[in-house]
């Protein structure tokens, strides 16, 4: 009897710990298309397919609230601006493969033609993920985060096209179509000053300078660029600031520096990465690599939009890299906080305890790389799928850097279990949680938030196989759960 009541209290617990904010019904008319985070208005946006009474998208706070954006429409999406004041769709009236826009910025929609966008090189302003996390890895056509709630920005070359083979030799010029006037204008790009990331001085690398930009709401952008010295013991991160006429207005220098260890690049969303599957990007340099990275993406950053203080993150090595790019052998990762004048706060060097599976990935594109922001705190993680599959993940104190906990998990990648039609098309899954399937960044959660791992286990092995997706704020951790064919609900872990 005692272990009966024990029982029900453990689980009364566990179901406590989290808190049911939807629970919605999937059929093969109506089904969830795409979510996102949205840092300022601590919601999630919800897009919504339907065949029978026309497409949807609601936000849901943290006490389950859901508000309609819109409602039996044919639009296909919503991406939202920096501010959150607007967002983007494709216009109801154009079904084509690349459609016209409607911005809508409170409740009045305004239409952006897509001639306006022929031949603007987008990818250079990144794109943002689930978390609402900055990645550069954008495509060219990607204008998602290349839009505040009055301008759209891109590049091209003096001949008025997207192919930009050189940012250094060339002249650059900035594409600004002003949304409320459906308007374009074309100025020349004062370019950054590329001596202070290329000469002798720097470690070498098989690509020519180049840079990333983020949008800051509606007032300018930053302009990135990086320097890594020749013993790739310094790091330099220059955050120019630009108006919208393609002006300097500021550079702000950070700098970063390892005693006794080296920086390495990792996929962590800082830079670009060049496909090196296809035959004509084969050389004896890229030969057992499936992406190059350059300089950019020896770090990423996350700037907090209230104080600007900056978090720069990414992977060290006790041996030094001959070439940027090249062989990595990690053996931890950092984090180092600045005020938003350049002036560090703390840095946090921690080696990883990887039970000698760190050691087996030899290429740093194979690293996946996070920092989000959750609790008031940081999560940091770092996620393998090469020969190996885990995910080590840590949770940072803001104030001093101190590492509050860390875990390591195993998992396998399964791709049977994904397919591109179900609304999450995970396909990683781990031995402790039969028939459920992750994210890499899920794993995170799973393995540092114990509230997590028990409710995960408190669901029943049998029946159809779930799907999980997390997402990281200072509610607490979002979690998406589905079965991909007869429901969706949301919980939130506040603790």
């Amino acid at each position: 009897m005692k272990k009966i009541l024990l029982c029900m209290l453990l689980a009364t617990f566990n179901l406590s710990a989290q808190t049911v904010l939807l629970d919605e019904k999937i059929d093969k008319e109506n089904s969830p298309g795409f979510f996102q985070y949205l840092p300022i208005s601590k919601k999630i946006v919800f897009c919504i397919t339907s065949k029978s009474t026309g497409n949807s998208a609601f936000t849901l706070d943290k006490n389950g609230k859901k508000t309609f954006l819109y409602e039996n429409n044919t639009r296909r999406y919503c991406n939202f601006s920096r501010t959150e004041k607007s967002y983007v769709t494709s216009d109801p009236k154009d079904e084509s493969w690349t459609p016209d826009y409607n911005l809508i910025i409170d409740g009045q929609q305004q239409l952006i033609t897509k001639e306006k966008f022929k031949d603007i090189n987008f990818k250079y302003f990144g794109s943002y993920n689930r978390n609402n996390v900055y990645d550069a890895s954008a495509s060219v056509n990607d204008f998602e985060g290349s839009f505040n709630d009055l301008y759209i920005l891109g590049f091209t070359n003096a001949e008025n096209s997207w192919r930009i083979k050189s940012l250094e030799k060339e002249d650059i010029y900035l594409e600004v179509i002003e949304i409320k006037s459906n308007s374009k204008t074309r100025v020349k790009l004062e370019k950054p000053d590329f001596t202070l990331v290329k000469g002798d001085q720097f470690a070498k690398t098989d690509f020519e300078p180049t840079f990333v930009c983020r949008l800051n709401n509606n007032e300018n952008f930053d302009l990135i660029t990086k320097s890594l010295s020749a013993d790739s013991q310094t790091v330099i991160l220059y955050k120019t600031a630009y108006n919208f006429e393609g002006k300097k207005i500021k550079t702000q220098p950070f700098t970063i520096h390892l005693n006794n260890n080296y920086f390495i690049t990792s996929s962590n969303g800082g830079g670009l990465k060049t496909d090196t599957s296809t035959q004509s990007m084969q050389s004896v340099r890229f030969i057992n690599d499936s992406y190059a990275l350059d300089v950019l993406s020896i770090n990423n950053y996350y700037e907090d939009q209230e104080n600007g203080e900056m978090y720069i993150y990414g992977l060290f090595s006790d041996q030094a890299p001959k070439q940027i790019g090249g062989k990595a052998f990690p053996k931890g990762f950092y984090v180092f906080k600045f005020d938003k004048n350049g002036n560090k706060l703390w840095e946090s060097v921690n080696h990883i305890d990887s039970k000698d599976y760190f050691e087996k990935v030899r290429n740093s594109s194979d690293f996946q790389v996070n920092l989000s922001n959750c609790n008031k705190n940081l999560i940091f993680s770092c996620s393998i799928n090469s020969f190996t599959e885990f995910t080590n993940a840590a949770i940072i104190d803001k104030t001093s850097g101190s590492v509050l906990k860390s875990s390591f998990i195993e998992y396998n990648n399964n791709l049977s279990h994904g397919k591109y039609k179900y609304f999450l098309s995970q396909t990683y899954d781990c031995k402790e949680l039969k028939n459920k399937t992750f994210s890499q960044i899920g794993f995170a959660a799973v393995s540092i938030n114990s509230k997590v791992m028990d409710y995960l286990k408190s669901i029943p092995e049998k029946g159809d196989r779930l799907y999980f997706e997390t997402l990281y704020s200072d509610e607490g951790i979002w979690m998406v759960e589905t079965d991909n064919k007869k429901y969706y609900k949301v919980l939130l872990f506040k603790d």
